[in-house]
């Protein structure tokens, strides 16, 4: 049974002095010679902000239809990981991936608040859990203007830059991220052929995903999806709570009930044409299996499934 993604990750890590759990920002050094990254800044036309975008490009030709590219949200802490496991010397076909990084401008390898904002549809207050400073303003409601950020200026700046296979787009999210990939998958599924959503937050603004999910699933009776549309879930098994105050954290677990990635992979399992599949990281946590998934998303955009 192969188990390169995970296993090369973990020796990547490792020799670099990093442990899988731990998240790092892109800088050149954490990219090997032989696959180009850069970074260049686009300001959204909605929301007037400046994103930071990196791109990895591949050493080799492309192949005759354009690369397959995967498109990291996080991309701060995520390419640097992805391009850990595809290393200097890939084997085939891995290297021929281009890896596109969606981040901010900044030096550490998360925005909280930004990705709250992005990745979220509106949501009550009521809805929306303790920020983890307690402190800070948590906005939500941009994840329309993020996705056709995404569609119509980060997509067009990539496949301008490199000959790039329309119909070989992966959307990578974890958390937020990977209720954001299920938005995308279940508004607007021709835009990516493959999709993966990392512990997604399902339980986000009262499981609001889940209306999506129903209109999707009415669309797809019949008809099913687009030709060689694919989704990879994976959820964590192990729970690390949060140092909040006694009422904060029992109304966070009260937001956080509910469906999980495992539910939703067993209902979307009746749409047609969907190639679907699930994985537990039954011994991880949600933060420590963000590298374990990322190694994942390169193996499933090749066609196969986590062991």
């Amino acid at each position: 049974m192969l188990r390169f993604a995970t296993t090369m990750l973990l020796v990547a890590l490792s020799g670099f002095g990093v442990q899988p759990a731990q998240a790092q920002s892109v800088t050149a050094e954490t990219v090997k010679e032989a696959r180009k990254v850069e970074s260049f800044d686009l300001r959204a036309d909605r929301m007037g902000q400046d994103y930071r975008v990196f791109l990895v490009r591949p050493a080799e030709a492309p192949p005759p239809g354009g690369y397959p590219v995967i498109y990291l949200l996080d991309g701060n802490a995520t390419v640097p990981m992805m391009e850990k496991v595809i290393g200097p010397n890939p084997p085939e076909p891995y290297g021929s991936a281009v890896i596109v990084g969606i981040g901010y401008p900044i030096d550490g390898p998360f925005d909280i608040l930004r990705r709250y904002r992005d990745l979220t549809p509106p949501t009550p207050p009521e809805f929306i859990p303790p920020s983890r400073d307690g402190t800070s303003v948590i906005e939500t409601g941009g994840r329309d203007d993020f996705l056709t950020f995404v569609e119509t200026q980060v997509i067009p700046a990539v496949e301008t830059r490199l000959p790039i296979d329309p119909q070989r787009r992966t959307l990578f999210g974890h958390s937020l991220g990977g209720l954001f990939s299920l938005y995308v998958l279940y508004t607007k599924g021709d835009l990516f052929q493959t999709y993966v959503a990392a512990d997604p937050a399902i339980w986000w603004s009262g499981q609001a995903i889940l209306r999506e999910q129903a209109a999707f699933l009415e669309r797809s009776k019949g008809k099913g999806v687009p030709p060689g549309t694919a989704l990879l879930i994976e959820t964590s098994g192990k729970l690390v709570e949060r140092p909040l105050p006694p009422a904060d954290a029992k109304r966070l677990k009260r937001l956080r009930s509910g469906q999980t990635g495992r539910e939703v992979a067993a209902t979307l399992a009746t749409v047609p044409g969907l190639r679907l599949a699930f994985h537990d990281f039954a011994e991880e946590s949600h933060g420590s299996m963000l590298p374990l998934a990322v190694a994942d998303t390169l193996r499933f955009a090749f066609g196969r499934s986590p062991d």
